[in-house]
């Protein structure tokens, strides 16, 4: 996938953040510090599963430091085992299941930005990716690359594709980018650029193309 560079954002928007509630690696840490900056001194709000460990920590502690609005939606069966990060919350949400939890963190944001992460991460991602393809979700998602993280997947969506099970253009709904605040930059403007034809274009694919 390509990397891009960055654009300017226009207005406020609200990020859902989709990363691991493990630590991951020193340099994932370090990304999920400058995604919560980038998305604070942004002006923009924070959604996030309301973990308060690993990179979700990391994230909504830095993001609150820098002035954003964080939302924290989590299952009750994780909130019951006391492992949400309440300190920084300026909402925080307990929803019955992580189906509704994942629903929730989809249906509030104007964009999505993932970092590494584990099963739940990729679970996240790629359900956004398949309701785009599916015209039910226009909103950018960008992928924060760390090291790599994300070559593999990437790959995989390649092979998937040669293998005749996506349409061309399949990689449209999903930008790699290069660091924390050009993500931020490239769902912003995307969001704020988009926001009124977005649905339409994207209903208009799904119309056209079929539901793979």
């Amino acid at each position: 996938m390509p990397i891009v560079a960055g654009m300017t954002s226009i207005e406020s928007r609200t990020i859902t953040v989709f990363c691991g509630a493990r630590p991951g690696s020193p340099a994932a840490a370090v990304a999920a510090e400058r995604l919560g900056h980038a998305i604070g001194m942004g002006g923009h709000r924070l959604v996030y599963g309301a973990g308060g460990v690993g990179l979700m920590e990391v994230t909504a502690r830095a993001a609150a430091a820098a002035g954003a609005v964080v939302t924290g939606v989590v299952p009750r069966f994780l909130y019951e085992l006391d492992r949400v990060q309440q300190a920084v919350c300026t909402d925080l949400v307990v929803t019955d299941d992580m189906f509704e939890r994942k629903r929730l963190m989809i249906d509030r944001a104007d964009a999505f930005v993932a970092l590494p992460g584990g099963f739940g991460t990729l679970d996240e991602v790629l359900e956004v990716i398949a309701l785009a393809y599916l015209g039910q979700c226009p909103k950018p998602l960008a992928l924060v690359d760390v090291d790599g993280h994300w070559d593999a997947l990437c790959a995989l969506f390649t092979d998937v594709h040669q293998r005749g099970f996506t349409r061309p253009g399949f990689d449209e709904y999903y930008q790699v980018t290069a660091s924390p605040e050009a993500a931020v930059d490239f769902v912003t403007g995307v969001a704020a650029r988009t926001s009124h034809d977005s649905a339409v274009t994207c209903l208009a694919l799904a119309h056209s193309s079929g539901a793979d």
